[in-house]
């Protein structure tokens, strides 16, 4: 009764995928029937993913097993409309819109298949607008992998290129409208790859450069050509020049000029978004303001229009919002909105008109519920929003309110056609239809279930109705007597029980016991689920730090680790960093300092009101090792005391008694002083050279390391009791990605490996 995988494809891939977090997987709800059928359902609470459980169908005669329900973390609408896709931690599923039961996508097994629980974020891959095609990021180390193209008709793969960032924030690559071209980024560079060329001589991938760049450097337009952003120049490019580059790729431009900012575009903060009919262009500047330019195409020569920046509106954006959202017809209405880093609601709404030909332009204050994503139709004349608080539909030109669709939790809404709309939340995937018509296309979960008495059909009821299928046709709605039989643990061939687990991926097992031959096997494959190893004694080298610094925790008997953020002097990242950390429920240590309070008291107050461990990092980010300062102990003592003065004046918060110098300069003398004040000092056991620019490669021996070299370094550094320090803000000596907006990746490969994150005061209080 062990299931194993059906076909090889991709089995190492799922694997690594889905080494677990931590034994946040449960089994409930054993119902044997008499023909060898097991209903059960499995809870996934893994940290990185939305709580979910799902209910399945075991044939233990058959040896098949099959996912009834599909809770809708992540839902595409592909093949023009005809095919739902729903990813979850058991995997990726499709189901005709017509309904169906959630059937595997060829290539990618599910738990189903005997994949295991995927464990943190949901796997990320980029299915091509007509749904034939997926591209995902085969994993080969914890931050890389290699780019493969899945022909989901036949399932035959297509390796595309080597050494690809694995997914974190965005994934590497995005699709043309008309699903034949896609762009990925490599190594800080772009490049393009055409379907047409898969069966006939490959062109080398240094002949598809478009250049120096990261994904949010390209936005599709929805003609076939795409907006490209290097610098200050805006170019735009039509996919049928693609081609003639590649051939020439050394004698022309990257397409045409289409308008230059008066700022240079840095990919690592910045954003934008263009007009649906290319006539503008919408700029994030750091997440921090927003500017509005038209667009013009210049032919290569390059205009100075957009420097009279004064003349167009622009927003600036409140300090503690994260995960800007927009809607923007082709009448020119934009309306946008974002979230509060430290709860799900709204940060900011504006709407701006830019439907005339000529301005004044301006954002304007508008009101709606607290969601968190949105669509417009097809025709752009109405607007679905969605979240938390529910489903609204609006009609977009005067924004006036339509009607509320729903004011339960909202996961995914795709429009289907202009009058209709599939809807995902967590009871039902289904089809509206104004006013108020609803058909049920699958479950999400299933409240109570089980098999009727009399036919054996499966039974399940949402919320106060009750569904029926046979496990291979869709549900239907029982509207009739329902007969459910009482729940059953053993039949003439079987006994099933719940066994309980010492640790790693699941809380239990459910065993099947085989009545004739006397033998016992577990439901599921248990093997490849173990955590890395660690010991349980301490040798001598493992003593955990000394008396006066802190430098690890244990380094025995746990998987235990802390993240530390230096907050020192800018702001860039810190949303980021905390929304991550919410996602995960993860309480870290920050360090701030006091050049940050006093430049950014609304983000101190945002990061008091986190419920993350707040330390020092003294009053300004001086090197105490410089001989220009007088060091001594009332020096210290001040500035430790004047960090809690100017923090409890932002914040009417304390530091906790925990610090550590500006750039872990450690001394005698400074830890005594330290110490004196009150205060423990905080070391590290990994420096993780986040903070080199390239500069200073050419001032000394220290080695620059892009963020996934980074975290493939820490992986490989890491032990039990582990700090590790990540350092927030841009870099003023050139880099051209940060580790704190590459964190989820970080995280994904901390937990899979079996560690748990936490304040360092807890390691602390696990080395006494």
């Amino acid at each position: 009764m062990i299931r194993k995988l059906k076909g090889s494809l991709l089995t190492l891939i799922l694997f690594i995928y889905s080494l677990p977090l931590s034994a946040e997987v449960r089994f409930d709800g054993l119902d044997l029937f008499s023909d060898g059928r097991l209903l059960y359902t499995v809870q996934n609470t893994n940290s990185g993913s939305v709580p979910h459980g799902g209910l399945f169908l075991a044939d233990l005669e058959k040896n098949k097993h099959k996912l009834l329900t599909a809770y809708p973390e992540k839902m595409e609408l592909l093949d023009e409309g005809r095919i739902i896709q729903i990813r979850n931690g058991f995997g990726t599923f499709r189901i005709p819109v017509k309904g169906g039961l959630p059937e595997s996508v060829a290539g990618f097994p599910t738990f189903a298949d005997g994949a295991s629980i995927q464990s943190g974020q949901v796997e990320a891959m980029s299915a091509s607008f007509d749904g034939k095609w997926v591209l995902y990021v085969e994993p080969v180390s914890a931050a890389y992998g290699n780019l493969v193209l899945v022909d989901i008709a036949t399932a035959k793969r297509y390796p595309i290129a080597t050494h690809i960032e694995r997914p974190g924030r965005y994934f590497p690559a995005v699709w043309s409208r008309d699903s034949r071209v896609f762009i990925y980024t490599k190594d800080g560079q772009l490049y393009y790859y055409a379907l047409s060329t898969l069966n006939s001589v490959s062109i080398d991938e240094q002949f598809r450069l478009i250049g120096d760049g990261q994904i949010n450097s390209v936005y599709w337009g929805p003609q076939g050509d795409f907006f490209y952003v290097n610098g200050r120049t805006i170019y735009k490019v039509r996919s049928t020049e693609l081609f003639a580059r590649s051939l020439y790729a050394n004698f022309i431009e990257i397409g045409q000029i289409a308008g230059v900012l008066p700022f240079s575009f840095d990919p690592s903060f910045d954003q934008f978004w263009i007009h649906p009919a290319s006539q503008s262009i919408l700029v994030s500047k750091a997440g921090q303001i927003l500017f509005y330019y038209p667009l013009q195409e210049l032919g290569n020569q390059v205009s100075t229009a957009m420097d009279q920046s004064s003349v167009y509106p622009y927003l600036k954006l409140p300090a503690m919002c994260t995960n800007i959202r927009l809607l923007w017809s082709t009448t020119g209405i934009i309306t946008i909105w974002g979230l509060r880093s430290d709860k799900s609601s709204l940060a900011f709404s504006y709407r701006l008109d830019a439907s005339k030909p000529t301005g004044p332009y301006s954002f304007v204050p508008v009101k709606f519920p607290a969601v968190s994503e949105g669509l417009l139709s097809p025709d752009g004349t109405k607007a679905v929003l969605w979240g938390d608080g529910g489903c609204f539909i609006y009609d977009y030109q005067d924004w006036k309110s339509r009607l509320t669709v729903s004011t339960t939790q909202t996961l995914n809404v795709r429009w289907l056609n202009n009058d209709e709309l599939i809807i995902g939340d967590n009871q039902f995937i289904y089809r509206f239809k104004e006013p108020d018509t609803r058909s049920i296309i699958g479950l999400s979960k299933a409240d109570t279930y089980g098999f009727e008495k009399t036919s054996g059909a499966i039974l399940a009821k949402v919320s106060d109705t009750w569904f029926g299928t046979d496990g291979s046709v869709p549900w239907t709605r029982r509207t009739d007597s329902i007969n459910l039989r009482p729940p059953a643990l053993s039949s003439d061939r079987y006994r099933v029980y719940l066994e309980t687990q010492g640790g790693g991926l699941y809380k239990n097992i459910p065993m099947i016991r085989l009545m004739d031959g006397l033998t016992t096997v577990p439901l599921i494959l248990v093997n490849g689920t173990q955590y890395e190893p660690i010991s349980d004694v301490p040798a001598k080298e493992d003593v955990s730090s000394s008396s006066s610094v802190f430098n690890n925790g244990k380094r025995y008997g746990s998987r235990t680790v802390s993240l530390t953020f230096d907050v020192i002097d800018s702001p860039e990242g810190l949303t980021t960093v905390l929304d991550i950390l919410k996602q995960y429920n993860i309480r870290a240590t920050f360090f701030v300092n006091g050049e940050f309070i006093r430049r950014y008291a609304d983000l101190a107050r945002l990061l008091s009101d986190s419920g993350h461990e707040i330390g020092s990092l003294f009053y300004a980010p001086i090197d105490l090792s410089d001989t220009r300062y007088r060091v001594d102990a009332n020096f210290i003592k001040r500035g430790l005391a004047r960090n809690e003065d100017e923090y409890l004046a932002a914040t009417s918060k304390e530091l906790s008694a925990l610090w550590h110098a500006p750039f872990y300069i450690i001394s005698p003398e400074l830890v005594s002083a330290a110490r004196s004040a009150g205060y423990k000092t905080i070391g590290r056991d990994i420096d993780p050279y986040d903070w080199v620019g390239k500069s200073d490669v050419r001032r000394s021996y220290v080695p620059y390391l892009s963020a996934s070299e980074i975290i493939d370094q820490i992986m490989q550094k890491k032990r039990p009791g582990s700090i590790i320090p990540i350092r927030i803000g841009a870099n003023e000596k050139v880099r051209t990605d940060y580790l704190f907006n590459r964190l989820d990746v970080l995280l994904d490969a901390l937990l899979r490996a079996g560690y748990e994150v936490v304040p360092v005061s807890t390691l602390m209080e696990q080395a006494k």
